[in-house]
């Protein structure tokens, strides 16, 4: 049995009610490289950023609660890469075996180096785990994860039950439907087997008395799996062991079809509770024939069956408290740019100079009291809103609505596609609707994922227009724990183009003429590439090119063939790609003058940068658009220039400069598609940009630099050459 103890006599359990229910390489060269192998594989690079996230989990300088993080995120970030990537690729599998990836492996063979990465990574997470629950209980907070006979805990977990689901069925008929999201305990008899479900997942994690000073808790689900004889002491238990299902998470929708798109999503939701498995998790020290028989009485082939001696469904520990400082990270405090903290409203200072926001350095807040001011402004006429994700209580929102009570024109596009915010978006777009908001009907089969707002003001008997346009959602949790940037600027033709974006998304049809903004699915990949040719043409003629790009994903075949193209030609290629890279870099004849650096740390990577040379111009955009074929050709995306002089230099110089030079949580691509840690050079200082960043926020500099427009960037922070 997996997990029967055996020896001492044990305290008895009460038995568990039945529901019987219904049933460093050497620089590779180009020369003979097939056109597959000038790609990395994109799931193979999500792994391996998945990799560099555990690699946070096992660095012992990390805070204990901070590891322990960093672990629960690998695993959901592994769950969500199931439920949709792979469960992606083994339908083209099914339907589609001759078709080949960009990397030149088919569907088949993309499906089998995942789960190789897959377990590989699940067996250093378990490892990493232990040492990270070790250090936790240094600490003083202990997570019990065994339990051995006459443990003194059981008395405590048993008074402390929360509510189990308990079913069984003759062997081997099928087990009863099992919701995703659920955690597991599969027990086999000589003739049946029960499964014990844990109803609701936070409370899988029992709370124990404190002892000896430390702060104890328990997983129930290993507990029930250790003591399966006691709570089924009428049976004999062959073996026991916990396990959870990932169901597949796409949504399919059918925009021409009679229901309208808010049932289809609503009954979608519902049937993704439903939905095909794609993976089978048990949590046991060896494979079984209780989970041989779970694989295939849900449908599965040995291929979805993935086995490790790790706790399921990390997420739960992430809820732990700390018991001591130290044990996390100190809080951050966001500050308010110098040009905000005085007595005069937004929109005087926003038409004097744009005013540039990085979060999470810099206050969230402000956004959200541009907004309120708006919606109070008797000289506010019209305000216009895109929503991807946020808060279930959101002050964007109250904001919109409050503006709308107060008799202004108020337009919102809400995207009520965004995976897994579905319910929630489809909750806002409906109060926003009883509030008097005017809710642009949805795009088919297009997403909206741009981030802008537009405040249209009376000035004098001239309208005004107010933008803000950021890379990352109008969230003001995600704001804290995510890197972005967001502008505020009053610039008429910038102000002209937001307004112009509104008009077409609310008629239903690609915004025209545009010139100042980049707008996915009409002219941002054909000007993302002609920028990139731009340079080629600029270096070959003599000149000198660069290109320097920040991004959570870059996948596109055809940028990237023309970063290769660039390369050739000698331009330099500075690329911040937080996760999947398809590009391979350090070439000769192909991408020899391309680096590619990964910063992991506190916070989330999410700001999307484009910076070209082009010829002294020096053009900067900011967008919400990976390099990716969903990005350029499946979503409704804006990348928006930054035209401040001193802002331009300020985002190239320092925010690329230090993520570029970080040597302390930065990964560097190598030309096979490995990751390693970038280091200090002999004789160079120890940069970690999120940590400067969080310096600078709160320093005088930066409020100079960025209020002043005059002082020249300080001798100690990192530029990228022009």
């Amino acid at each position: 049995m997996a997990r029967k103890p055996s020896g001492m006599a044990r305290p008895k359990l009460s038995p568990l009610r039945i529901d019987e229910g219904p049933t460093a390489a050497p620089r590779a060269r180009a020369e003979g490289l097939r056109a597959s192998e000038r790609f990395l594989s994109r799931d193979l690079s999500w792994l391996a950023f998945n990799d560099r996230v555990l690699s946070e989990a096992a660095d012992a300088s990390v805070p204990s609660l901070e590891r322990l993080r960093f672990a629960t995120i690998v695993s959901s970030n592994l769950d969500e890469f199931f439920m949709v990537r792979v469960a992606e690729i083994a339908a083209l599998a099914r339907r589609r075996g001759a078709y080949r990836f960009p990397d030149g492996m088919s569907a088949r063979q993309t499906l089998a180096q995942v789960r190789e990465h897959a377990l590989r990574q699940k067996g250093r997470q378990a490892a990493v785990l232990r040492e990270v629950l070790a250090a936790l209980k240094t600490d003083g907070i202990e997570v019990l994860t065994q339990f051995p006979d006459a443990s003194a805990a059981d008395g405590e977990i048993a008074e402390r039950l929360p509510k189990l689901r308990t079913v069984v069925r003759r062997y081997p008929d099928p087990p009863p439907p099992l919701l995703s999201e659920r955690l597991h305990v599969f027990v086999r008899f000589p003739r049946e087997y029960a499964i014990v479900t844990i109803e609701e997942r936070d409370s899988r994690l029992i709370a124990l008395p404190t002892k000896d000073g430390v702060k104890r808790w328990a997983l129930l689900e290993r507990w029930i799996s250790d003591r399966a004889e006691d709570l089924f002491p009428d049976r004999e238990v062959i073996e026991s062991f916990p396990f959870k299902i990932i169901r597949v998470a796409d949504l399919r929708w059918r925009p021409d079809d009679e229901e309208t798109l808010e049932d289809q999503i609503l009954e979608a939701v519902q049937r993704r509770l439903r939905a095909k498995v794609a993976r089978l998790e048990v949590d046991s020290p060896a494979y079984s024939e209780g989970s041989l028989f779970l694989a295939a009485a849900l449908g599965l082939d040995s291929s979805a069956l993935y086995r490790f001696d790790l706790p399921l469904d990390l997420r739960t520990l992430a809820r732990l408290e700390p018991t001591r400082p130290g044990q996390r990270y100190p809080p951050i405090e966001p500050q308010v740019p110098g040009p905000l903290r005085k007595a005069e409203s937004a929109f005087a200072i926003l038409r004097r100079k744009d005013i540039l926001l990085h979060h999470p350095y810099d206050s969230f807040d402000i956004v959200v009291k541009f907004l309120e001011g708006a919606a109070k402004d008797p000289q506010v006429r019209r305000i216009y809103h895109t929503l991807y994700r946020t808060s279930q209580d959101s002050p964007i929102m109250a904001a919109l609505k409050a503006a709308a009570a107060a008799g202004k024109k108020v337009v919102a596009y809400v995207e009520i596609k965004a995976r897994f915010d579905e319910l929630n978006n489809l909750r806002w777009a409906d109060e926003l609707r009883r509030a008097g908001v005017r809710v642009v009907r949805h795009l088919g089969r297009y997403k909206v994922h741009s981030k802008v707002t537009a405040v249209v003001r009376d000035e004098d008997g001239v309208e005004i227009v107010y933008s803000h346009l950021g890379t990352g959602n109008y969230h003001p949790v995600t704001a804290r724990q995510y890197t972005d940037l967001g502008l505020l600027t009053a610039d008429p033709a910038v102000g002209r183009e937001v307004i112009g974006y509104f008009e077409a998304l609310a008629k239903g049809r690609p915004p025209q003429g545009l010139a100042e903004l980049l707008v996915a699915p009409v002219t941002l990949h054909d000007e993302v590439l002609r920028l990139i040719r731009e340079e080629t043409r600029q270096q070959k003629s003599g000149g000198r090119g660069h290109v320097v790009a920040k991004m959570n994903s870059l996948v596109d075949a055809e940028i990237i063939e023309a970063l290769y193209e660039a390369s050739n030609a000698g331009v330099k290629v500075e690329l911040l790609v937080r996760g999947i890279c398809c590009l391979r870099p350090g070439i000769a004849g192909m991408s020899e003058n391309i680096r590619v650096v990964s910063v992991v740390d506190r916070f989330l990577e999410h700001s999307r940068i484009y910076y070209f040379r082009a010829g002294g111009a020096r053009k900067l955009y900011l967008s919400s658009a990976d390099w990716m074929p969903r990005n350029f050709f499946s979503r409704y995306e804006v990348a928006f220039p930054v035209k401040d002089a001193t802002l331009k230099r300020y985002i190239r110089d320092t925010i690329l400069g230090k993520g570029l030079s970080d040597n302390q949580k930065a990964w560097l691509l190598k030309p096979d598609g490995s990751y390693v840690r970038a280091a200090p050079g002999p004789n160079a200082a120890p940069v970690r940009s999120q940590t400067f960043f969080e310096a600078l926020s709160r320093s005088g500099y930066r409020d100079t630099a960025l209020e002043e427009r005059a002082k020249p960037v300080p001798p100690d922070a990192p530029r990228v050459s022009a």
